[in-house]
């Protein structure tokens, strides 16, 4: 009775331990891996194993912006369950990644984005246990393509952050309550234009892409672009030229 005491309140209960097959991928695959379950001292009802796609994202509260873990989605590993005294169990798992998930496998001198799985292990009268394991999403060919481009052209990458809310390129919309932005700075400073914003959002074989120019004088402008699938044979750098004041 005293061990099942102590382990409702934590002391010498279940652990989960999450191992990833591929934790650097893109956005859109499918990420693989098992969820390892250590029982305790005492037998345990488990109600529930969840895997939550969680990322970093700003969001503005008043005059000030807030950072908080923001979910993405969440997959359900297992249902309930009893995991007896000194049981071990593993229970694999793949899902699929959003094709809107932040991207963060990127050479730049900001803060790092942390994108990452959040395992919930749900204990029936007790403080649930977790594990987080972070993850390496690498940008998309279009998303890398426009990239390089902007650096052919002197503007680099400074830095990526994600906020909550809806993102639009003409009539598409981010989906999943939140978008990414790329601040891009010129190399060795610009007279007219002090950085450049970029949102890129995926929909079927197209990448859907906001380009927000911020003017040293004047307000912001904004262009929009599609890039299909034959992306990968366009002079990106001259058509960006021809486009913007850059």
């Amino acid at each position: 009775m005293f061990k099942k005491l102590l382990a409702s309140i934590g002391v010498g209960g279940a652990r989960v331990d999450t191992q990833l097959d591929n934790p650097r991928l893109y956005p859109g695959e499918l990420l693989r891996g098992r969820v390892l379950v250590h029982g305790g001292s005492a037998d345990q009802d488990i109600e529930k194993i969840e895997l939550v796609l969680m990322v970093e994202a700003e969001q503005e509260s008043g005059d000030h912006e807030a950072r908080g873990a923001l979910p993405l989605g969440a997959v359900r590993v297992a249902e309930r369950f009893t995991i007896r005294a000194g049981e071990s169990r593993e229970l694999p798992f793949q899902i699929n990644l959003p094709a809107e998930t932040p991207i963060n496998a990127l050479a730049h001198y900001g803060r790092p984005l942390p994108v990452w799985i959040h395992t919930d292990l749900a204990i029936d009268a007790a403080r649930d246990a977790s594990d987080r394991d972070l993850l390496e999403i690498l940008p998309p060919p279009p998303v890398a393509a426009l990239l390089h481009a902007f650096e052919q052209l002197g503007w680099t990458l400074a830095s990526t952050d994600v906020e909550v809310g809806t993102a639009r390129v003409g009539n598409v919309a981010s989906t999943l309550g939140c978008y990414q932005e790329f601040e891009l700075r010129p190399r060795g400073g610009n007279f007219r234009i002090q950085e450049i914003e970029l949102t890129f959002i995926p929909r079927g074989s197209d990448t859907h892409v906001l380009i927000e120019v911020d003017a040293r004088f004047g307000g912001d402008s904004y262009i929009a672009l599609v890039m299909g699938p034959d992306f990968a044979r366009r002079d990106w750098a001259t058509e960006l030229r021809q486009r913007l004041p850059i």
